[in-house]
């Protein structure tokens, strides 16, 4: 009875229920309008998970900046989500195609990287759901990044910081840019940001165990995505020993995060050492130009000294798409100029105190943040002298955070003058903020538009290939990642290079090749250099190779695939 009182709509469907046998109640009727228990305490667990963490109004007019971020990047998914895969991603997604498709074709895989996305891609692929899902995957990645800034900032600061910090993230050209592409610097900075985050509150805030044991996951997970990503482990051991000097080493926890890394990283050794011998020597001399290694390769050019400034020379053009400022730090633009007051600004008190580093958290927080980036910009101008923006992703939130720093003395100059409330400062602040990244914005469209026609050709010709050809043929020519993707077929260069562990082979070479393995395609692409004998190899053997294909905008063809007559003619 006590239910009946609660439920009146189930006691009249009581009354009304037919009294003669001959007729049966309907479905509709046999079920009652309430919701069981067990269900409501699940949707009570899930709303308390998904908004335990909104506290204040900050946190509220964060969730309001991250649906922007994601509408934004859904905006860029529907412009990209047919874009041809550029040469890098193709890298990687060839050979998740091939593990996850189960495809008999050579293995391109280079082992000296981690494994991770091209695995998580593999999965995709296995589940039959393919490149849209994985590019919907970035979006989602992406918009985490925005997510991990504000949580961080957070964290480390306080939630006002986090929130301009987490807006000018969101609308980052190079995050807005690098969100259309399937490459492996969105994911391992959404794990690094997030082992951060780990690390800070296991470590600094003491809150933990388990956030010891979520550190190691994630920078175990941001390094097998991208093993560029072992740089940052310096900035960690600095950290710690500013705080507690040699006595971090006595710390079980810290040592629980480092067994947690090795035990992931496990696989990624053994497979390293079965191709390249001890992995620490490899890497150092491969990276690095130092020590010995089984086989002895130096896999970076070894920056000058001016390179190593490369990357601090990009910065206006990193922060504010300043085209002008691409190479040049005397650019006066809004966002660069910001971030030059509010170096000094948020640094001071490290300059002014740092004699006091192993006795004052914030002055230790603020050189934990300028050594970390100091230290990627001056490694990357090391190790990788040919500029690319999307290297430095992971210290843009902290590049943005000293951007967004003088707002911060703003509003405490605002609310002390006038006497205005600290939650409409923000809020002014945060729309100022918007319309200074609006070129940011901007540039970012314009360069998903202008670029998104390239490789195009490439795609349709790996795509003509697939139909045109059998699982067990091979192709010879340019574009090897990309048509070894969209052909699923086995790929080699003219070089027969297929991995960058094989040499490079001659003209000679090559001419053998083809006698024993009797290629069914050859393919010459304008968006790839090549030697000059491997341009000519078409024309020197015209008799054996025919045109059969050609794609490109306005009858100029760009990428031309050649059929083998071998019926006809052999290379003596």
């Amino acid at each position: 009875m006590e239910n009946e009182e609660q439920n009146p709509e189930t006691t009249e469907q009581k009354a009304e229920l037919p009294s003669t046998p001959t007729e049966k109640p309907t479905a509709e009727e046999l079920i009652p309008d309430t919701i069981p228990d067990s269900i409501e305490k699940r949707k009570k667990y899930l709303k308390n998970f998904l908004t335990k963490w909104v506290k204040n109004d900050y946190d509220k007019l964060f969730i309001l900046v991250l649906i922007a971020a994601f509408i934004i990047r859904i905006i860029i998914y529907t412009k990209t989500n047919d874009q041809a895969i550029w040469w890098d991603a193709a890298d990687y997604l060839s050979n998740a195609k091939r593990w996850g498709l189960g495809l008999d074709t050579i293995d391109t895989w280079y082992y000296r990287r981690g494994f991770l996305w091209p695995l998580l891609g593999a999965l995709f692929f296995k589940i039959g759901l393919g490149e849209l899902s994985i590019r919907f995957f970035v979006v989602l990645l992406s918009t985490g990044i925005v997510l991990a800034t504000y949580l961080l900032i957070s964290e480390m600061f306080n939630r006002r910081l986090a929130l301009l910090t987490s807006i000018a993230v969101t609308f980052s050209w190079v995050f807005l840019f690098f969100t259309g592409r399937p490459l492996t610097n969105l994911p391992s900075t959404f794990f690094f940001l997030f082992a951060l985050l780990f690390f800070w509150k296991g470590y600094i805030k003491n809150k933990g165990a388990k956030f010891f044991i979520l550190f190691g996951m994630f920078y175990a997970f941001a390094c097998l995505t991208r093993m560029q990503y072992l740089m940052f482990a310096p900035s960690f051991v600095v950290l710690a020993f500013v705080k507690e000097k040699l006595a971090f080493l006595k710390n079980k926890y810290l040592w629980l995060s480092i067994l947690v890394f090795v035990i992931i990283f496990i696989p990624q050794l053994i497979i390293h050492n079965a191709h390249f011998g001890n992995p620490v020597l490899d890497l150092t001399t491969y990276y690095l130009g130092i020590g010995g290694s089984k086989t002895g390769e130096v896999g970076v050019e070894l920056a000058q000294t001016s390179d190593l400034f490369l990357y601090i020379n990009n910065l206006p053009y990193i922060l504010d798409a300043n085209q002008q400022g691409y190479n040049s730090l005397f650019v006066l633009s809004p966002i660069y100029l910001l971030f030059i007051a509010g170096f000094f600004l948020f640094f001071i008190d490290l300059f002014l105190g740092f004699d006091k580093i192993f006795k004052n958290p914030l002055i230790q927080k603020k050189f934990f943040i300028l050594f970390l980036i100091t230290s990627t910009i001056l490694f990357l101008g090391y190790m990788a002298p040919q500029l690319e923006q999307r290297y430095i992703m992971p210290i843009i939130p902290f590049l943005f955070l000293i951007v967004i720093y003088p707002f911060f003395i703003a509003n405490s100059f605002l609310k002390k003058k006038f006497n205005i409330e600290t939650k409409t400062i923000i809020i002014i602040l945060s729309i100022i903020l918007i319309v200074i990244l609006i070129p940011n914005y901007k540039f970012g469209f314009s360069l998903i538009d202008s670029k998104k026609s390239s490789y195009q050709e490439v795609k349709l010709a790996g795509e003509w290939i697939k139909q045109n050809s059998n699982p067990e043929d091979i192709v010879i020519g340019s574009g090897l990642p990309q048509l070894t993707y969209y052909s699923e077929r086995s790929v080699y260069p003219f070089e027969l290079s297929y991995r960058r562990d094989i040499p490079r082979l001659g003209e000679d070479d090559l001419d053998k090749f083809i006698l024993e393995n009797k290629p069914k395609y050859m393919v010459l692409s304008a968006y790839q250099v090549e030697e000059p004998w491997a341009t000519n190899y078409p024309q020197k053997h015209s008799d054996l190779l025919v045109p059969i294909k050609a794609f490109g905008p306005n009858n100029q063809p760009v990428v031309i695939i050649y059929w083998f007559n071998h019926e006809k003619v052999r290379i003596s």
